[in-house]
């Protein structure tokens, strides 16, 4: 699969477009739709194509939902506080039930941003 790193800045569309022997209203043209993060989303430290949205917050785990702008394509990265190799993390069922419920809310979260962007 073929990807084209987008422009994030006015100096990297012009020094893309004339690497490219091109206008920069070409470029743009070539270049369109140019996809958009979805709202309430910030670009994540140290990247240029991994935008995170509000995390959900639980003193077992944290819960980010995730965009990359490369590939168009939304996920969650979930990091779990006892998670140390090579053990794994435990939780009780009640833990479990709360987890399940937090990344069930996270993914229809995702699944309503991705609707919105069709």
């Amino acid at each position: 699969m073929n990807t084209t790193k987008y422009p994030a800045t006015v100096r990297e569309l012009a020094e893309m477009a004339e690497k490219l022997d091109m206008t920069v209203l070409s470029l743009l043209e070539m270049l369109s739709p140019i996809p958009m993060p979805p709202a309430g989303y910030t670009l994540a430290p140290k990247s240029d194509s991994r935008w995170i949205g509000t995390e959900t917050m639980n003193r077992g785990w944290i819960i980010t939902p995730v965009w990359d702008a490369t590939t168009n394509t939304h996920f969650l990265d979930v990091w779990m506080a006892d998670h140390k190799k090579p053990n794994y993390a435990t939780l009780t069922p009640g833990e479990a039930m709360q987890l399940a419920a937090d990344l069930t809310a996270a993914a229809n979260a995702i699944t309503t941003t991705e609707a919105l962007e069709v």
